[in-house]
């Protein structure tokens, strides 16, 4: 898997990098992918892959967030999607932990005292799964009656540092169950 941290300029996140070959269009990388990058979400309900979210007309908005655009080629299915979504879900509560914030992983989502951090979808599209986290950088323009809480409320000023250790923390991730799934043999 191929990681980009974009540091040059910020990219806000409007539900199109959902897209598959996003990385590609954008920034050359072809294959398996991780981008990360800031800048704002403002997610329309026509836009919402997220069922429940279109039901409810909830629209996701976050005035700074770091961004995290995963694509993979290797299985294209739901099932799949979801899995990988939820094990770079823990990977970050991981990683958070060592920065010593005291995490809770609710699904696909995480909560530090009780109050949401991150936002994330998965999906497929026709060639690829694709995967969008969200971290909120600071808790400002976020949709009223949601409680979050932000990275610089939590003593994570460095952000540039943050998208750093956490996109290398996934990529490993993601090697290293690839790298474990090639070298088993059937069972017999």
């Amino acid at each position: 898997m191929e990681l980009l941290i974009v540091k040059d300029r910020r990219i806000d996140y409007d539900g199109s990098a959902i897209g598959s070959h996003w990385a590609y269009r954008n920034f050359g990388i072809l294959g398996n992918s991780l981008i990360v990058f800031r800048g704002k979400c403002h997610v329309k309900v026509e836009e919402m892959i997220d069922i429940e979210d279109l039901r409810a007309s909830k629209e996701i908005k976050s005035d700074d967030m770091v961004h995290y655009i995963v694509e993979v080629f290797d299985l294209v299915n739901t099932l799949f999607a979801s899995t990988l979504q939820k094990l770079f879900i823990a990977r970050l509560c991981e990683v958070l932990a060592e920065y010593g914030v005291k995490t809770h992983r609710k699904g696909d989502d995480i909560y530090v005292n009780g109050r949401k951090l991150s936002i994330s979808i998965a999906t497929v599209s026709p060639v690829s799964v694709k995967i969008h986290i969200g971290i909120n950088v600071e808790a400002k323009g976020i949709p009223e009656g949601v409680d979050a809480i932000g990275l610089k409320e939590l003593g994570i000023t460095e952000v540039e540092g943050f998208m750093e250790n956490t996109g290398k923390a996934l990529v490993e991730e993601f090697n290293k169950v690839k790298k474990d799934s090639l070298k088993v043999r059937w069972a017999q």
